[in-house]
């Protein structure tokens, strides 16, 4: 493993052992015209991407260019995990190592290090009165670095799924995803400019975990808290928790059928849209045929299609397909009962119907849909009907025998 040192100029420097473990932290500071732009390779441990446009990393750079004196005292710094810290006392030389992108690098203050390097392109050579402040952390437990992380990147709330995606937790569910043609488009941290935001994938596979939901229970209560479905995956991944039978491991089952179920998800929009949807609202000021809806893109099918159906529409109808899963049989396992395209084609526009009901009578604001546990158990019950007259028809029957009930 290939080690790498950064060096730094400095006139005093602090170290102090951990009350308790192994680990000790130095602190220093360091000319910001002197930072080595080398340390922005390493950013790996850090929750976040760096987002130039916000208004922290605004002010970070307003306070560069026009108060560099000041800058040392208005930003708190940069914190770094490192493999060694060694100070040589005589030439003023602090060099600290990192060797592994997993457990090293800029746990916090990315955004304040992109700016301090950005600002020695643009600075004079005469400008060297702005300092930044430095903690590097020594010896750290490599499992605590997620929760080092969290702790310590509070001044923009950090998402649960980015320290889940640091602790590693997503890594079954983008192998199964990685020979897909959207695999590269989906966030796993905050900032990701990527159309797919991991917390939705997350909560299209929930609505088909059969060993919560029942028929007479559904995922109503899931619309809207994406963070709790998060926090229930990351319990399911943890091996602590898993090995103390503390938690199910439904989430496991579902990821093996991820690229199926994310299909079927634009399949029903895309088979929504092929029918008559009218001139519902999508969202506030905006229909569902609107010109700002043309060309949208169905990310899992890899298709662009005219018009787009609110979330709060496609929900209740997706989870309805959970009346299709034959589940744990065997252990373990999710099969779909009836070909699932087959099942989409025979149901949907009945399923659009008691949507588009439900929409009308919650004041055409289709989130108020999402939440409304009628468009779920309607949906629901459409489905198993389907079924029902797909196996009848397969028996010997001819066209539909039954019919779906208010």
């Amino acid at each position: 493993m290939t080690t790498t040192s950064f060096r730094f100029s400095v006139h005093q420097f602090r170290s102090l052992p951990a009350p308790t473990g192994p680990s000790r932290v130095g602190f220093f500071y360091a000319r910001a015209a002197d930072v080595p732009a080398g340390l922005l390779d390493w950013r790996e441990v850090n929750p976040r991407e760096i987002n130039r446009r916000s208004r922290v990393y605004k002010a970070i750079t307003d306070t560069l260019l026009n108060y560099p004196k000041h800058f040392h005292e208005r930003n708190r710094g940069i914190s770094i995990i490192a493999k060694e810290l060694q100070f040589d006392e005589k030439h003023k030389q602090l060099t600290l190592a990192m060797d592994s992108r997993k457990i090293h690098g800029v746990v916090d203050g990315a955004h304040t290090l992109d700016a301090v390097i950005a600002s020695q392109k643009d600075s004079d050579e005469e400008d060297r009165s702005a300092f930044v402040f430095l903690k590097v952390i020594v010896d750290a437990d490599p499992d605590q670095i997620a929760e080092i992380a969290g702790g310590l990147n509070t001044s923009e709330q950090v998402d649960l799924k980015s320290l889940e995606n640091l602790r590693g937790h997503f890594t079954q569910l983008e192998r199964v995803l990685s020979k897909e043609t959207y695999a590269n488009k989906i966030a796993f941290k905050m900032f990701e400019d990527k159309p797919v935001d991991v917390r939705e994938l997350l909560y299209y596979l929930a609505v088909f975990d059969c060993s919560e939901y029942s028929d007479k229970s559904h995922p109503v209560a899931l619309f809207g808290r994406k963070e709790g479905i998060v926090r229930r995956f990351a319990e399911q991944m943890d091996p602590k928790k898993q090995q103390a039978d503390a938690v199910g491991d439904s989430f496991k089952v579902l990821i093996s059928k991820a690229p199926e179920i994310l299909r079927l998800r634009d399949s029903i929009e895309k088979a929504a849209l092929a029918e008559d949807v009218g001139r519902y609202k999508a969202g506030k000021g905006t229909r569902i045929r609107s010109a700002s809806a043309r060309e949208n893109e169905l990310v899992f099918l890899d298709e662009k299609v005219d018009g787009k159906i609110p979330l709060g529409w496609i929900m209740p109808m997706l989870a309805a397909f959970r009346a299709n899963v034959a589940w744990n049989k065997p252990k373990g396992s999710f099969s779909w009962i009836v070909p699932v395209d087959e099942l989409l084609a025979s149901c949907i526009g009945e399923l659009l119907s008691v949507i588009k009901d439900v929409h009308s009578s919650e004041n055409s604001r289709p989130e108020y849909v999402g939440r409304n546990s009628l468009a779920w158990r309607m949906s629901y019950s459409i489905v198993t009907n389907a079924i029902l007259n797909w196996r009848l028809n397969r028996a010997g029957h001819s066209g539909p025998l039954l019919s779906r009930s208010r």
